[in-house]
């Protein structure tokens, strides 16, 4: 009664504010309010419909041809429903006539239904076992089934919660625990017949219906799979989203509970009538990708990555439809993954190519998950990894980098060593046929991982290439409808001409000029003013995301006292905002180590000291000046996407500080504000955009010595053709 009286006076007030006459827009017209639905006759039909009286059938009837509209309540939506949407939705829900019989659809009309009640009524009956209405006896209808073993990990799991299964509330309330100690097999049935009885109807949910499903393995050893509404056996019914697979568990309950008798030996119910198939091995490793340690689940999906193609793909459809956990430590969506990279390695089986890589490549891999690595030392791997590796390695580092997308350190240094290296050894690739049909073939499987990344982007190395690569391309006559779909795609962005986009909002709310007046009197007004501890460091990180580069020293000044609630929020505007990363602010020898060098030096010098301190190689060793071939490399791929998820988000290094140092040097910051970012720990900003103009401008002003023809970034913002954006 109280949720009546809340939808009620909510839709009272819907029909005050949006049912008056608006005189100043004679064009809108006046929302009308059907007649609520709750409360209603065909509510009360609905009610009856549920308790088994079948003279509601024809009352319900009666509304199949009505276009009236009610107001009816989904949770907190309110929706204008008309009558016979609502009679349909009243006979779908109550009714399980076979398709033989009668199907009930958007076309059905009044008279039909009718017709089929009339000529029916005597056989038609109300099952309180499935809480419907039906003509043919649910242990005379057919069902298709398939039954095996429980998995070894799948038997551990009941046993270890067969006492919470075992005195569950449905199973007490409802007798089961009576038969079970009967060892009636009735209690089968039961189960059965709760689990479809109380279904979800509109506006209500069933929710614990794993509770029904443990219950019967756990009582039966088996897993058992029926017909889902697509037609195919899932042996996830719990999680299916319509009850079609319910109602076939308690057809074949109706069918077999009465065969099945209990095992004292084995302390459950068996049936011999039926066969029980084992659980082959990928359903085992499946059933581990949700163990609760760690290596246990990894290695699970380790092995399936190497299983049989067909049957892994078909359980990674069926677990990702069924939205089946796993253990957070594999990738983050391990199903999706699982197509793809169980592909990848039959390829590479069939072709002779390395998917698992040495010891020692391992051994370099691992080194990159460290994440207290300095930015010097890993990029000192990183370009170890780019000058040692080969082609006949590759796939192996990425094979491993894929098992671990779940580092973030590590896919976001994959994603500039897969960059840089593909790029040099271009030629080595597109000679050779073998290395050419596997690069196509992951640039397809990649790209249905369904995850950002430069994964998505490998075709985009063949952009303007021109005759060099088309010539090969066109030679590709492959079986393998990836390669060969890849190698059309490849052709056409060959031949294409590429432009950068254009940058037209090189202003916005994360990104603008500013000049703080009085920042200490704004500061302190803040510490006065704002009492909320939260609300206080989100107003002085506002501030201090505001300040320009001469006002760092100050800002530091101010905030050396001054606790954020969150540790590490202090000083993250020099990270964010003016491009210092990979600096401990927070420590105060460093701190104090780069006011000293701020207080004493130029902006520029500052700049080139700490670019430095980072180690990054962009001078002349022989001209002791900036080296402008260096600085396009750096700008083109330094600026970095993981290989594979990462957040979506792009890691700048130390290109925002090669930038500034350009920007100081030729005296313009190309239409951009003179900072990265106005973050105020909130606003995310990268500096992708101005490093591609920077590269275009520093070939248009003829700065560049070499070529610079390898093929493009995987990150490079381009346009293709007005059509393509990557």
């Amino acid at each position: 009664m109280k949720t009546l009286k809340i939808t009620l006076t909510l839709l009272l007030f819907f029909q005050y504010c949006f049912g008056q006459s608006n005189n100043s827009d004679t064009n809108k017209a006046t929302i009308k309010w059907g007649q609520m639905y709750q409360g209603s006759m065909l509510d009360s039909i609905r009610a009856n419909l549920e308790r088994g009286d079948k003279q509601a059938l024809f009352r319900v009837a009666q509304y199949l041809d009505s276009n009236h509209v009610m107001t009816e309540a989904l949770g907190y939506h309110i929706l204008q429903t008309q009558q016979k949407q609502i009679a349909r939705r009243l006979i779908e829900e109550n009714c399980i006539f076979l398709n033989t019989e009668f199907v009930i659809d958007t076309g059905t009309k009044a008279k039909e239904f009718l017709s089929f009640l009339m000529t029916n009524i005597n056989n038609i009956s109300f099952s309180h076992d499935a809480a419907a209405y039906l003509k043919t006896p649910l242990d005379k209808q057919d069902v298709k089934y398939q039954i095996r073993s429980l998995t070894p990990n799948k038997r551990e799991e009941l046993k270890k919660d067969s006492s919470q299964i075992l005195s569950n509330e449905i199973v007490k309330h409802n007798h089961i625990d009576q038969l079970i100690r009967d060892k009636d097999p009735a209690a089968l049935f039961k189960t059965a017949s709760l689990l479809y009885a109380n279904r979800s109807r509109f506006n209500t949910y069933q929710s614990n219906t794993s509770d029904y499903i443990n219950l019967i393995e756990l009582l039966t050893g088996t897993e058992i799979g029926v017909e889902d509404e697509h037609h195919t056996i899932s042996y996830h019914i719990e999680k299916d989203f319509r009850p079609d697979s319910r109602l076939n568990l308690l057809t074949f309950f109706a069918k077999n509970f009465s065969s099945y008798k209990w095992d004292d030996r084995l302390g459950i119910f068996i049936n011999n009538n039926i066969v029980i198939q084992k659980a082959d091995r990928e359903t085992q490793l499946f059933q581990l990708l949700n163990a609760k340690t760690d290596s246990v689940a990894i290695n699970a999906f380790i092995s399936l990555t190497r299983r049989n193609v067909i049957k892994v793909k078909a359980l990674a459809d069926d677990y990702d439809k069924a939205d089946i956990r796993f253990n957070w430590v594999l990738p983050t969506f391990p199903y999706r993954f699982l197509r793809q990279m169980v592909v990848l390695t039959d390829y590479c089986k069939h072709n002779q190519i390395d998917y698992w890589g040495s010891a020692k490549l391992r051994q370099k891999i691992a080194l990159l998950k460290n994440n207290r690595l300095g930015f010097k030392k890993r990029h000192e791997i990183e370009d170890n990894i780019i000058e040692n590796i080969t082609v006949n390695e590759i796939t192996a580092f990425e094979y491993w980098c894929l098992i671990n997308e779940q580092d973030f350190d590590l896919t976001y240094s994959a994603g500039r060593i897969l960059d840089v290296f593909y790029s040099k050894n271009w030629e080595k690739i597109i000679h050779s046929k073998k290395q050419l049909d596997l690069y196509l073939k992951k640039a397809a499987l990649y790209r249905y991982l369904g995850i950002h990344g430069i994964s998505n982007n490998f075709i985009k190395k063949f952009v303007e290439r021109g005759d060099s690569i088309i010539d090969p391309l066109k030679k590709i006559n492959s079986s393998d409808t990836d390669i060969a779909a890849q190698a059309g795609f490849a052709i056409k962005l060959a031949g294409q001409k590429a432009l950068p986009p254009k940058f037209d909002r090189k202003f916005n709310r994360g990104n603008y000029d500013t000049l703080v007046y009085d920042l200490p009197k704004q500061y302190r007004q803040i510490i006065i003013d704002v009492k909320d501890s939260l609300n206080r460091d989100n107003a002085v990180s506002k501030l201090f995301s505001t300040i320009n580069y001469d006002q760092i020293g100050l800002a530091f000044q101010l905030l050396e006292h001054y606790k954020f609630k969150w540790s590490g929020s202090k000083y993250t505007f020099m990270d964010r905002d003016f491009g210092f990363i990979a600096y401990d602010f927070e420590n105060p020898v460093s701190r104090a180590q780069f006011i000293q060098i701020y207080q004493s030096h130029t902006q520029a010098q500052t700049y080139i000291w700490y670019l430095n301190w980072l180690g990054v190689n962009y001078i002349n060793t022989q001209t002791h000046k900036l080296d402008y071939d260096k600085i396009y490399d750096l700008l083109k791929y330094d600026v970095v996407n993981a290989f594979v998820g990462g957040g979506g988000a792009t890691h700048d290094n130390e290109a925002y500080a090669l930038i500034k140092l350009l920007e100081l040097k030729f005296n313009i910051t190309l239409g951009y504000p003179k900072k990265l970012c106005n973050s105020a720990n909130s606003y995310g900003c990268n500096c992708l955009e101005r490093a591609s103009e920077w590269m275009t401008y520093l070939k248009n002003e003829k700065l560049l010595k070499k070529a610079h023809d390898e093929p493009i970034s995987f990150s490079s913002p381009l346009v293709i053709d007005n059509q393509y954006r990557f």
